[in-house]
């Protein structure tokens, strides 16, 4: 009986393993058999690029929409430091000033810091209880304010683009593990997960960081790096550098606030002032940089001699 049972685990031991293999598979959780079908969808797309069946925006955009489900928030949002906020006591006639100087359309109101969001402010709102319903400007904005989204810096950008379709919603605040706020996400910035960067008629992609606009005078790419920015207009280095990264950052660091068009500090005898705000990300995205009168005229002047400008006199 021994050698019987030998034979038969030997003969049937293979179908065996063959039929626990094929109920396992069976088995597999749902999301398990979506991440085997996508593995092989992106197999296929690759095979079709690389056969030229898809042309690379093509592949690309197909590619992204694969990309959104590990895709979070926290990487696609507008962070804090770029926030520009309003506080809860302002006024109407206060708030209309602010929508007009920083470009937004939606502006979240604030309490006691950025942590402590009331509230979000529509143009639109302020714009109607103004100039149809006839309020007062010195009607408080939490009169007209809306209700706030929250959602977790952790969430999907997938997840997070279908919710905000299905409630109508175009804006939400990101808060991070501890509640506080990390920063402010609108539709477009999910859309552009998908299709890239939108661009309008006042966008000017591709232009260089530093740009000549007369003799001492050039606009700087607000994400030039510090460090780039200082070699490149002999300023000295500083140890509060440490604390910020680029050009844009050094000019919120110096406000004390987040830069709107038109904020203006001087650093070391350079003026720095926002130039135009960039469209609907609603952030600096570039700076007017020029010489006070207390400093000689020479930066980059072979730029300027090749604009036919005068080089300016060496200084000792």
């Amino acid at each position: 009986l021994g050698g019987l049972v030998w034979v038969l685990r030997r003969a049937l031991g293979p179908l065996a393993a063959r039929l626990d293999r094929d109920r396992r598979r069976r088995e597999v959780e749902p999301e398990d058999e979506d991440d085997f079908q996508e593995r092989h969808l992106r197999e296929f797309v690759a095979r079709a690029h690389d056969a030229d069946v898809l042309a690379d925006s093509e592949a690309e955009l197909i590619q992204s929409v694969f990309s959104m489900n590990d895709t979070i928030v926290r990487s696609v949002m507008v962070p804090r430091t770029d926030v520009v906020t309003i506080d809860a006591d302002h006024t109407l006639g206060q708030a209309m000033a602010l929508f007009l100087r920083s470009g937004n359309s939606r502006i979240p109101v604030i309490g006691e810091d950025a942590d402590d969001i009331r509230g979000m402010l529509h143009l639109k709102d302020v714009t109607r209880a103004l100039h149809h319903d006839g309020a007062a400007t010195d009607t408080p904005v939490t009169e007209v304010m809306r209700d706030v989204r929250f959602v977790p810096e952790s969430k999907s950008v997938a997840t997070l683009l279908q919710e905000l379709q299905r409630e109508s919603t175009h804006v939400a605040v990101v808060v991070d593990e501890y509640g506080g706020t990390a920063g402010l996400v609108t539709l477009e910035d999910l859309i552009e997960e998908i299709v890239g960067e939108i661009y309008d008629e006042d966008d000017q992609p591709d232009r260089p960081e530093v740009e000549f606009v007369a003799p001492g005078v050039y606009s700087v790419d607000a994400r030039m790096g510090i460090h780039d920015f200082r070699e490149e207009f002999e300023l000295p280095e500083e140890d509060e550098d440490d604390d910020v990264d680029t050009v844009g950052g050094l000019l919120a660091k110096e406000l004390g606030r987040v830069p709107i068009q038109g904020s203006r500090v001087v650093v070391q005898g350079i003026e720095l002032v926002a130039d135009p705000l960039e469209p609907r990300r609603n952030r600096v995205a570039r700076l007017r940089v020029s010489e006070t009168p207390d400093r000689p005229v020479r930066l980059r002047r072979r730029e300027e001699q090749a604009h036919g400008a005068a080089p300016a006199d060496p200084v000792a």
